[in-house]
This record gives structure tokens, C-alpha cells and sequence, in this order.
């Protein structure tokens, strides 16, 4: 399947002109969360499956197993009960709604770039230890050493500058925080970012390539984002929100597939 006009162009723009990353990735979020898909999109992530299903999920999560088990895996191990968690690109609130559930922060802190996402959020998991804050990656709403664990899910791909990202994680967390990133690059841009990483002040207690696992979770997830697109997205766009979905045999999915695109993870922490 060849990737549609419509999604190869909005790539094509992304990876050109840095300086438009941010507002077109700003409107494809919003133009989603504007949609609010009946809640059937919580996740945008393409999630993760080493067939082990070991996780404890509630029923009402069991739809979003594999986008959960993705932030399972990037905080696996992590001291996140009782700490103070940030999570830049949170986006409709998932994987918030999990960590504040299921892991039991202090306090739980949202930051997305997308107005709509936002709203959302604030509309419909409002809890005390909780706060959702409009704001950019490079330059975050939050105080310096204020942060215990910061947390990225597959949102930095978006970004104008990973390096200026990179100096705001190692700003706004304390001694001995911890960096929870995972990301997909293609396979020639994985040199750059883990010299980015290794520049950042940070040091590395894990790393991880996961693109086998995205894949078999790909798999799994097919044939219900069909049915999302099919029911909730008009008939022009289908085909770049496949693209996007990553839904199998898309041009995305056999990126992944054959390793051209690279899905990585790695905790870092601040030395103390």
C-alpha cells in the first residue's frame, strides 16, 4: 500500500521545514480531539505487545491494553508512587488517566500543545492531585528541579528541536529524576538522537529497541482503528488517518515492519 497524498505530503512538510512542525502537528491533534471519537481514542500511540499480557488491567481498560502496556514499558521499574510526574505531549489523557490510576503518583502533571486535547482533559479527568497545561516542549510550564519522573510517549517525532527539549527535562527535574522516553525514528536518525541524549546531562540506565513489539501490537489493534476510521472519519481523510494509524499492511506499518523505521526506548536520570 503506498502512503496517501495527503499524509506523505504533511511528512514531507514535517521533515523539510522544522520551523512548521510544531503548528501542523498542533492542527492534526486538534483537528482529532475536535472530533472526540466517541472516546474510542484515548490513545494515539501504536502501542506494544511482547506477548506476555501479564499486565492487570480493569475491564473498562482492556480496549487500550496495547497502548497502556506501551506506558507500562517506558516506566517499568521506575519509583513513580508517591512522585511528582510530567508528562509532555499527553494528549487526550490515557495514558495520564493510567499512571494516576494505576501507579499512583503525587501529583500527575499534563502538558500538550493542542488547545482541544487540553479542554478535553480538564472536561473530563478532573481529580485533585491532577493539572492539564496547554504548553511546548521547549519551553515548559514547570519550575527548574520541580519534576521527579518525566515522562514522553511517542511525541517527540513532532518537535522542532529535540536538543532544546532535552534541556528543558534536564531543567525541570530534580537530582536523581528519571527521563521515561520512547519514540520511533527512522533507522539513520537513531545516531543523531542517542547523541542528543548522550549531550543532554542525563545518564542512561536503559535502553531498548521495541519495534517488534509496536509491530505485533500494530496487529493487534487493526482491526478496531479500521473500524474507528470507517465510522467516525469522513471518506476523503481515510486513507492518510490509516497512514497515520499505522494500521497493517499501511505504508507506515511496513516501515516499521522492515526496521526502516526504528522504535526505541530509554529511561535516563539526572545525576544527583
Amino acid at each position: 500500500m503506498r502512503p496517501s497524498i495527503l499524509a506523505g505530503l504533511f511528512f514531507a512538510l514535517t521533515q523539510l521545514a522544522p520551523r512548521w512542525r510544531a503548528p501542523l502537528w498542533r492542527f492534526w491533534y486538534d483537528t482529532l480531539a475536535r472530533r472526540d471519537l466517541s472516546d474510542d481514542l484515548l490513545f494515539m500511540n501504536y502501542g506494544f505487545d511482547d506477548g506476555t499480557r501479564t499486565l492487570q488491567l480493569q475491564s473498562v481498560d482492556e480496549p487500550f491494553r496495547y497502548a497502556i502496556q506501551l506506558y507500562a514499558a517506558t516506566l517499568q521499574a521506575l519509583p513513580v508512587r508517591g512522585a511528582d510526574v510530567l508528562e509532555v505531549g499527553s494528549g487526550r489523557g490515557g495514558g495520564g488517566s493510567y499512571v494516576l490510576r494505576y501507579c499512583q503518583p503525587r501529583t500527575y502533571t499534563g502538558v500538550d500543545l493542542s488547545p482541544a486535547a487540553i479542554a478535553r482533559c480538564r472536561r473530563e479527568l478532573s481529580v485533585p492531585n491532577a493539572e492539564w497545561l496547554e504548553g511546548r516542549a521547549d519551553d515548559l510550564p514547570a519550575k527548574p528541579s520541580s519534576v521527579d519522573i518525566l515522562l514522553n510517549v511517542e511525541s517527540s517525532h513532532s518537535y522542532p528541536s529535540m536538543p532544546a527539549f532535552l534541556a528543558e527535562v534536564h531543567r525541570v527535574l530534580r537530582p536523581g529524576g528519571y527521563f521515561a522516553f520512547t519514540d520511533l525514528r527512522k533507522d539513520d536518525q537513531i545516531p543523531e538522537l542517542e547523541g542528543q541524549l548522550d549531550a543532554s546531562g542525563l545518564k542512561r540506565v536503559r535502553t531498548a529497541e521495541i519495534t517488534a513489539s509496536v509491530v505485533r501490537a500494530l496487529d493487534g489493534i487493526t482491526q478496531l482503528r479500521n473500524r474507528q476510521i470507517e465510522t467516525h472519519v469522513p471518506k476523503l481523510y481515510r486513507a492518510a488517518f490509516r497512514d497515520f494509524a499505522g494500521v497493517r499492511d499501511s505504508a507506515l506499518y511496513k516501515l516499521l515492519a522492515d526496521r526502516r523505521l526504528r522504535y526505541m526506548q530509554w529511561q535516563m536520570q539526572k545525576p544527583s
